[in-house]
């Protein structure tokens, strides 16, 4: 069955999902949605938006059209008040990161699916990425042996004029925007949940950002793992790396490529890259949106829980909230001060 999609949010990043359907047969592009009349026409005047809708208002085009979800890429602040507006409506929910600005309201939303019966997933891509599934595949082998210590720099030139309007003066935007997107993949990466973040953010010399456009942080996980993570937006390049070391040698990985040294061997030695599924082959900004739409698809049709489902991405901003109130309050935040255990859906029933 061919899903029908209303688009909330065309620029940026909405427009990546319009070019990404539009290339998809088993999804169409129903409806669309913009406060910008300009936006809104260039969307109307694309050759494979002839079937679609266009509103200013997405109460009016959640009342007008009929269809099966609704995928929302508009700026962060409208994520959760906007996904909970659909679900009350009656549709389905995909949306870009971060889920919500706080947990209690994006726990709001993940608990209204849970009442409505209809799948809320969020659109956090980078654990889907070959880099990520060959390195998680890798230490699920056991080769590595017991995880010691990680460290993971994420270095930038990005400057504010690259991103949303509104990016350039939210606080935190280096964690807000980037920073979630990594908490997610530490977590699939490791199979672990988080326990307790130490945090600290910065405003680097010569950075656009009104506010900090570098953070550091150390992320603590069950069973005593430490990862030290550091980013900035100020960079003479896009450069990342992860750096494992582990009980049988060293692994890195540059999200490109994963690399394994046993203890005995000097030199690095290139880890295969994991197959990815069918039509994932795809770099940015595409990459991971293949397995996210089909991951949704199937739950839309009954068939399995996302990995990204409302539900587990609560973990994922437990960890920016953790992140933020260590930077306001300089001092270790525990993830169950931010997150406790009756706000985890998990410990209120099942799903309707």
């Amino acid at each position: 069955m061919t899903l029908r999609a209303i688009h909330v949010g065309l620029g940026g990043r909405g427009s990546h999902w319009l070019d990404f359907i539009a290339q998809r047969s088993d999804v169409i592009s129903v409806g669309c949605v913009d406060a910008s009349r300009e936006i809104l026409d260039r969307a109307r005047a694309r050759p494979d938006m002839a079937n679609s809708r266009f509103f200013e208002r997405m109460e009016e085009a959640l009342l007008a059209v009929q269809a099966d979800f609704v995928l929302i890429a508009t700026p962060s602040f409208l994520h959760a008040p906007q996904a909970l507006q659909a679900l009350n409506a009656g549709f389905a929910v995909l949306v870009e990161k971060p889920f919500g600005l706080n947990l209690p309201e994006a726990a709001a939303v993940a608990k209204r699916a849970r009442e409505v019966g209809r799948p809320v997933v969020v659109a956090e891509n980078f654990r889907f990425f070959q880099a990520e599934r060959t390195l998680r595949a890798f230490l699920d082998s056991g080769a590595a042996g017991r995880i010691g210590n990680i460290v993971c720099v994420d270095r930038r030139d990005q400057s504010s004029r690259t991103q949303g309007s509104w990016v350039k003066s939210m606080p935190h935007p280096f964690l807000t925007e980037i920073g979630v997107h990594h908490f997610d993949a530490f977590r699939y990466l490791f199979g672990r949940e988080p326990t307790a973040v130490t945090a600290m953010s910065y405003k680097p010399q010569g950075t656009d950002y009104d506010h900090e456009g570098g953070a550091h942080a150390l992320l603590e996980f069950s069973d005593g793992l430490g990862l030290q993570y550091s980013g900035t937006f100020v960079a003479s390049r896009y450069e990342y790396e992860m750096y494992i070391e582990a009980e049988n040698g060293d692994v890195k990985s540059n999200r490109s490529r994963v690399w394994w040294r046993p203890k005995d061997e000097r030199s690095f030695r290139v880890i295969p890259p994991r197959p990815l599924p069918p039509g994932e082959a795809l770099r940015y900004p595409q990459a991971g949106m293949s397995t996210i739409l089909n991951q949704f698809s199937a739950a839309l049709h009954g068939r399995g829980v996302p990995e990204t489902s409302g539900e587990d991405s609560l973990w994922t901003l437990a960890m920016l909230e953790a992140a933020i109130l260590s930077v306001h309050e300089g001092r270790k935040v525990s993830i169950a001060e931010v997150f406790p255990v009756s706000m985890r859906l998990e410990n209120q029933g099942e799903s309707g």
